[in-house]
């Protein structure tokens, strides 16, 4: 290809440099949104605080009748402080559900179902959601808006590069 000058074009400058930048583009979209998700989801959302739900005394009963299944039991006064909280939040809660932010140490037992007696009564908890952390690589954000970055520049460099070409003609 040659333009009007009769100066032959570079087919690496005009079009393997502009789709490279749309790769690296693509490729620091890719690495960018999930970078960014890890390092705003522990401010942001419940990330490593398991979710429970707890059923009230009634329908307790009407799952597992009187006798009640072959679950774990435990005291109130027994859970945690975090577990606690969480129960007596959940009890509350219009979907009776509430995170379990703190130490959780009977975390296996109400994944599986238990039962908690609270105030003379059953109620059964179990866990709901474990709501785990995203893990990304620490350095994945930084690089992922340096390759959208730099792919933009590699993109907008041929029209630029024609421009000042064509100043520069005009000048002579």
């Amino acid at each position: 290809m040659t333009d009007g000058d009769g100066e032959r074009e570079s087919v690496v400058f005009t079009y393997v440099a502009p789709f490279a930048g749309v790769l690296l583009v693509a490729i620091g979209i890719g690495a960018a949104v999930p970078g960014g998700y890890a390092i705003l989801e522990g401010p942001v959302l419940n990330c490593g605080e398991p979710t429970i739900a707890v059923e009230g005394p009634d329908a307790t009963t009407e799952r597992f009748g009187e006798e009640g299944p072959n679950l774990r039991q435990f005291q109130f006064e027994d859970l945690s402080p975090a577990e606690q909280a969480a129960f007596r939040e959940a009890l509350t809660a219009p979907r009776n559900e509430a995170h379990v932010s703190g130490e959780f140490p009977n975390a296996a037992a109400f994944r599986n179902g238990s039962l908690v007696a609270y105030e003379g009564e059953r109620h059964y908890v179990t866990t709901v959601s474990e709501n785990p952390c995203f893990r990304a690589a620490p350095l994945q954000f930084p690089l992922g808006v340096f390759a959208i970055g730099l792919g933009v520049v590699m993109i907008l460099t041929p029209p630029i590069y024609q421009r000042l070409v064509a100043l520069d003609r005009r000048a002579r």
